[in-house]
């Protein structure tokens, strides 16, 4: 995973890529600004995170221009709205603006490393690259890895927590929204009623599910599904506000939880339960932050705006 800058300006990296690694500096940029923003996404440890964290409107800028340049060759993009999101305001700012507002890096211009992605990109494409770069340059460079910046984090937005718990797909959403719940499936290695647990909290769980291990010789590793599955009976509270994405993602079907955790039986495409009372629907603009909604798992945090609309 890498973001090329052979060049210390944004476009002028993305005009010089070859086609193949410019379309998918857009999926990477997607996939770093997720490491940065999303709890829990993974590569919060890659070299390539650290060096951008605190620097998220200047990865949506370098995103957009990689977006920009790919479209001006010809081809479709699906990736702007989704790198956008991230730093909307990022949308219609320069490189230049940026710069002068102190929202770079600090090592952005740094020669050495400007130089090693030039490097690592000749080595990968000569043909490409070559008439492209200065001469001599050596294509057996190593990265330079820049550390973070010391920034403070973006203040948070004004709101009121929400939990998410997003449908497998839209049977599974028809389910929730028809029976009035929300819910897991058995992902977790649970498929018995979580509440069988020995003891409350995470290592009653853990515990279920060694048992079942033991019972059904199937080994899993608790991982993010046992842990939603533990805030899903643990955390959810009767009385909390939760929501579903719906309309592909555009809006959110808010509710209130009524109802314990329950156990709706192993065959079930929501087994694991809470029951919901629906009582509106919000555009997913109504998020203080709706980049949160591309967070990949089935149970997480959100902060609703305070004063936020109903949808159309």
């Amino acid at each position: 995973m890498q973001t090329f800058l052979p060049f210390p300006g944004f476009a002028g990296s993305a005009a010089v890529l070859d086609g193949p690694r410019l379309g998918k500096q857009r999926v990477e940029v997607l996939q770093v600004l997720r490491a940065l923003e999303l709890p829990e996404y993974g590569w919060s440890s890659h070299p390539v995170v650290a060096m951008w964290r605190g620097r998220t409107p200047a990865l949506v800028r370098y995103g957009l221009d990689c977006v920009q340049e790919w479209t001006g060759r010809g081809h479709a993009d699906s990736t702007a709205a989704l790198i956008a999101e991230f730093a909307p305001e990022a949308a219609s700012t320069t490189q230049e603006q940026m710069a002068a507002s102190g929202q770079l890096p600090s090592w952005l211009g740094d020669a050495a490393l400007h130089r090693s992605h030039r490097s690592n990109l000749l080595r990968k494409d000569a043909d490409h690259y070559g008439p492209r770069f200065e001469a001599g340059l050596a294509p057996d460079l190593e990265y330079v890895w820049p550390g973070s910046d010391d920034v403070p984090e973006r203040p948070a937005v004004p709101g009121r927590a929400l939990w998410v718990v997003r449908a497998a797909d839209p049977t599974t959403l028809g389910v929730l929204v028809d029976r009035g719940v929300v819910g897991l499936d058995t992902s977790s290695g649970i498929d018995v009623p979580a509440d069988l647990a020995p003891a409350a909290g995470p290592g009653g769980l853990r515990a279920l599910l060694a048992e079942r291990a033991q019972e059904t010789g199937v080994k899993r590793r608790p991982g993010k599904a046992l842990r939603q599955l533990e805030a899903l009976v643990g955390e959810v509270a009767v009385g909390d506000e939760v929501a579903v994405p719906v309309q592909e993602g555009r809006s959110l079907l808010l509710g209130e939880v009524t109802g314990e955790y329950s156990f709706a039986g192993s065959s079930a495409l929501v087994p694991h339960r809470r029951a919901v009372r629906w009582v509106d629907v919000v555009p997913r603009a109504a998020l203080a932050r709706p980049a949160q909604l591309q967070d990949p798992r089935s149970l997480f945090r959100v902060v609703l705006r305070l004063g936020a609309s109903s949808a159309a």
